[in-house]
């Protein structure tokens, strides 16, 4: 046998291992993950201090996207979101390009005025908050990460899909005024 052969035969095996283990790690990570709300744009990028002013207790912003067929009657493209019986629903949300959280969804709540509320927890945390509102012309969204100290703010135009996020460290954060 020569050394072509024996090579192009190990190429080929190759390609084939590499197809196979390819196509299992797409199904592992999409069937994990679930539904993926909202990602970072301009490639998750963090504006820096010397681009915009930030407050003592402000960590970084930046610019996310929000995935257009969970907001309420935009262009029949509904799909939604919902609790499943039996299993939990889960989603995921990312801030920037270092920070994605998969989110257990604990209830949805439609409103008459074409408001959407979603409430969750952060899958893999003792204690960690999620609160989504959209609506037809803005969302809302905040997380609560207790295992890092952190709170996401994130609001923008549910119409066209974009918004901004604020990371904020909880322990240099002023206290609320109510």
């Amino acid at each position: 046998m020569n050394t072509h052969k024996i090579i192009t035969r190990n190429y080929a095996g190759w390609i084939l291992v590499v197809a196979v283990l390819s196509s299992f790690i797409q199904v592992s990570v999409s069937h994990g993950a679930g539904r993926l709300l909202t990602w970072p744009v301009d490639g998750g990028v963090a504006q820096s201090q010397a681009n915009v002013s930030l407050e003592a207790y402000e960590v970084r912003k930046g610019r996310i996207a929000l995935a257009l067929e969970i907001v309420p009657g935009v262009s029949n493209r509904h799909a939604g979101i919902a609790v499943s019986q039996g299993d939990t629903d889960t989603a995921s949300i990312g801030f920037f390009a270092d920070v994605t959280y998969d989110v257990i969804v604990d209830s949805v709540k439609h409103h008459a005025d074409g408001t959407m509320i979603i409430n969750g927890k952060l899958k893999d945390h003792r204690i960690g908050t999620v609160v989504m509102t959209i609506g037809p012309d803005g969302f809302l969204i905040t997380v609560q990460d207790m295992n890092r100290g952190l709170l996401y703010r994130a609001a923008g135009d549910s119409r066209i899909g974009t918004g901004t996020v604020t990371e904020i460290d909880i322990k240099n954060m002023p206290p609320m005024i109510r």
